[in-house]
């Protein structure tokens, strides 16, 4: 059996409280903490709700470590 890998990092999801943010455990990172992003956030004027915040979480998976880290895992 071999040792489970440490954590690279944390998604914290409030469904509740409608909110998300990132943080970054590798060693080194530059960008260490991505938001908090809540749903009454606003872009452009209207409230990011729901959507807003997948598309955030969606967002720290698929770009944090190709951007800071050299990484597609």
């Amino acid at each position: 059996m071999t040792a489970p890998l440490p954590f690279d990092g944390a998604l914290t999801v409030d469904m509740e409280g409608q909110r998300a943010k990132y943080e970054c455990l590798r060693p080194g990172c530059t960008h260490r903490l991505e938001g908090p992003v809540y749903s009454t956030d606003r872009r452009d004027g209207e409230r990011i709700g729901v959507e807003g915040l997948k598309a955030f979480i969606d967002g720290v998976k698929q770009n944090h470590l190709a951007t800071y880290h050299g990484s597609t895992r």
